[in-house]
């Protein structure tokens, strides 16, 4: 293939894992039954050329969906991107800041060349707070892509603090500090009786100039009382939908030996989660950043009852 995607956002990838990586894959257009597997020697870093086969793709907009495993054989986030199938090189890039289209950049590229906007963009007279960025990409034909923004923040500095609520409930938000790496155990920390159902999570952290993130929301299931599982209650599984760490928290009024499996959505097993021994208030968390997108079934069972709780991994 000659270039036929105009995004070269996606030609270098790299991996932050615990690990080394061993392999990548990826799939088009969100059709996971067409994944392509590959194995590579183990790197700190894996730089992939702009040559997957997109030959037979009609011309126009796509998007490819790819994901690293590294040396434990754990799979990362799926990363998506969208790209334009064309049939010519790229030639050139344009961005914009903050919407202001009457100061865009131009500047000249190649099939596989990168754009670092890290260093191109003049942070100058940007405010200190959240900002944005579009950029698009032009072919041989003169054609350019479709326009791609981002969210940044100028000069937070070091995290050191942050803050969630439930619900927008901004006026009874919890606030804590942070050091830059540590890690927040959000699913010990939400309050206990919320009431049965979803409920939304949102976060934001704090930097040392007083500068907070972008929120972040999410959601999450709660259950109050739970028949199948007698004396089991204050149940909340968290986040829903769950890109990879799927959690759980529960109370129980004695211990019990919890069993739990992840189900498809025909009801297959598809999984068996290591067992837990809960007294009390627990929370357990299960990596899933492997399972392709689709609708699930949670199943816990203590040898009495059974319970499913459905998730989606999107």
């Amino acid at each position: 293939m000659r270039s036929a995607m105009l995004m070269p956002a996606i030609v270098a990838m790299c991996g932050v894992q615990a690990q080394q990586i061993d392999g990548y894959r990826y799939w088009f257009d969100d059709d996971a039954s067409t994944v392509v597997t590959t194995s590579v020697s183990a790197t700190d870093e894996l730089i992939l050329g702009a040559d997957w086969p997109t030959g037979n793709m009609a011309p126009g907009f796509h998007f490819v969906s790819y994901q690293v495993r590294d040396t434990d054989g754990i799979w990362s986030v799926p990363q998506t991107r969208h790209f334009t199938r064309g049939n010519h090189a790229l030639t050139g890039y344009r961005f914009w800041v903050n919407d202001n289209v009457s100061a865009i950049t131009t500047g000249t590229l190649g099939p596989n060349m990168e754009v670092e906007l890290n260093s191109l963009i003049d942070p100058g007279n940007l405010p200190r707070d959240f900002n944005t960025v579009t950029i698009q990409f032009r072919d041989a034909d003169s054609a350019w892509s479709v326009p791609m923004t981002r969210n940044f923040v100028k000069n937070t500095g070091e995290v050191n603090g942050y803050a969630y609520w439930i619900d927008d409930d901004i006026a009874n938000s919890y606030t804590s500090t942070i050091g830059p790496d540590d890690v927040v155990d959000l699913i010990a920390d939400l309050p206990i009786s919320l009431p049965t159902g979803a409920h939304l999570f949102t976060i934001r952290f704090s930097g040392t100039n007083g500068t907070w993130s972008v929120p972040l929301t999410t959601s999450f299931d709660s259950f109050v009382d739970v028949p199948e599982l007698p004396g089991t209650s204050e149940l909340l599984l968290f986040p829903n939908p769950v890109n990879d760490m799927l959690g759980v928290r529960l109370s129980t009024t004695e211990a019990k030996q919890l069993d739990l499996h992840l189900l498809d959505a025909q009801g297959r097993v598809i999984r068996s989660l290591s067992a837990w021994s809960v007294s009390g208030t627990d929370h357990r968390n299960w990596d899933i950043s492997d399972l392709v997108a689709g609708s699930y079934l949670l199943r816990i069972s203590d040898g009495t009852g059974v319970v499913n709780l459905p998730f989606v991994k999107p």
